[in-house]
């Protein structure tokens, strides 16, 4: 009896402690629980890319995006009759500190390539849930390959003595229109120039490519080059600043220079239109100051061997220069005419304008400008002895006559 007594004691003890344990224990807040952060559950996906930009002859750069945080690289197979699953291909990562990058935007530069090769190529993104002492992975996803034609690119050729190019400009955004045009470059171009004012200004992720990128981005894939050229309309907006993100190139500059076959180009960035003090830049803008560093910079490219051993010489600029009515290309002239004037250039390529027009040579600038309209295709033809422009419409009906100039000897 006095056991039993004692038993039903402890319980009784244990029951009260427990009691009074269980009422000075805070509980769980409502609100803080609602606020917590809650798992991420939407699929990882490739959201936008992959394409290509900055090829060389041995050097490409891939570009894509993601929707969550990722590592990621890219793995490539010369474009010939194996399986891309013959082997396990080379990978390349993002990885400038020795460590690969978590990012939702993924740059990664490809080196030692073959010149004048054609490559395929897949993106892999690895999600990163965590990362801190160590990194936790979720899924993982890439580009498809098995019964798909893979993306692909090649790498430029600087032994051809003619080549062919295509250039498009002042697209503001019509993506119709451009794909239309993109249908009437032909087969032979080695690249595709984007000659600036592709959108209005740089205001989203999700607007740069809707209006233009993804186009732009299909197109080169198929195994066309592209480069960007900066027009004012790109140095405005949001995320302006962005622009080499999306369009690396070897000078980490939005000019610089590239060669194909007999040609070389030198690419200006010719900056805004209007005075740096306009309203309409909301005190943002320096653009005489780097159009000065810019002048510089030519003339290290003009002194350089690369550019005296190339038999033909293009400058490429968005606003042109031999237009003078606005402060942009008055400035231009100013920092510029000189030098190009004694460089040896055949041609200076133009948009800005929204109308074709064909200067042979201006006042300050002694080199023939040729401006094309917008929304129109330019295809060129580059010989030993000329320099030929074809100009075609959404349709592909000629818009003008063509124009030949001389290769400058």
């Amino acid at each position: 009896m006095k056991s039993l007594k004692l038993t039903t004691t402890i319980i009784a003890l244990f029951v009260s402690v427990f009691a009074f344990a269980n009422t000075n224990t805070p509980k769980p807040d409502a609100k803080a629980l609602a606020e917590q952060p809650k798992e991420n559950k939407t699929p990882m996906k490739i959201i936008y890319g992959p394409y290509v930009h900055g090829v060389s002859e041995t050097e490409a750069t891939v570009v894509w995006v993601t929707n969550k945080p990722a590592i990621s690289w890219v793995e490539i197979a010369p474009k010939d009759k194996t399986s891309f699953y013959a082997k396990q291909r080379p990978r390349y990562f993002n990885a400038p500190l020795g460590r690969k990058l978590i990012d939702t935007f993924h740059t990664i530069k490809i080196k030692n390539l073959q010149p004048n090769t054609k490559y395929r190529y897949r993106v892999v993104s690895r999600c990163v849930v965590d990362d801190d002492v160590r990194t936790h992975y979720g899924e993982t996803v890439g580009t498809r390959v098995f019964r798909k034609v893979l993306p692909e690119f090649k790498t430029l050729d600087t032994s051809k003595k003619e080549i062919t190019f295509s250039v498009v400009n002042d697209i503001h955004e019509k993506s119709n229109e451009m794909s239309d045009l993109l249908k009437f470059v032909p087969k032979n171009s080695e690249f595709l120039m984007l000659n600036g004012d592709m959108v209005h200004s740089m205001r989203t992720q999700d607007q740069m490519f809707k209006s233009f990128l993804n186009v732009a981005a299909d197109f080169s894939n198929k195994g066309i080059p592209m480069f960007m050229i900066r027009g004012n309309h790109e140095a405005r907006g949001t995320v302006e600043c962005d622009f080499m993100k999306y369009f690396p190139t070897p000078t980490n500059k939005p000019y610089f220079t590239f060669r194909v076959g007999h040609v070389m180009f030198v690419v200006i960035d010719g900056g805004e239109d209007k005075p740096d003090n306009d309203i309409e830049y909301s005190d943002r803008a320096d653009f005489d100051t780097y159009r000065k560093d810019q002048a510089q910079w030519l003339k290290d490219v003009i002194n350089s061997k690369e550019y005296k051993d190339a038999p033909v010489k293009i400058l490429v600029t968005h606003i042109p220069p031999s237009w003078g009515g606005w402060h942009g290309s008055i400035h231009f002239q100013k920092m510029f005419a000189d030098i190009i004037n004694d460089a040896g250039f055949s041609l200076i390529i133009s948009g800005h304008l929204h109308k074709h027009v064909f200067a042979p040579t201006s006042d300050s600038v002694k080199v023939p400008n040729i401006i094309n309209a917008n929304c129109v295709l330019m295809n060129v033809h580059v010989d030993s002895d000329k320099i030929t422009m074809k100009f075609l419409n959404s349709e592909g009906k000629k818009t003008t006559d063509d124009i030949v100039v001389d290769v400058k000897k």
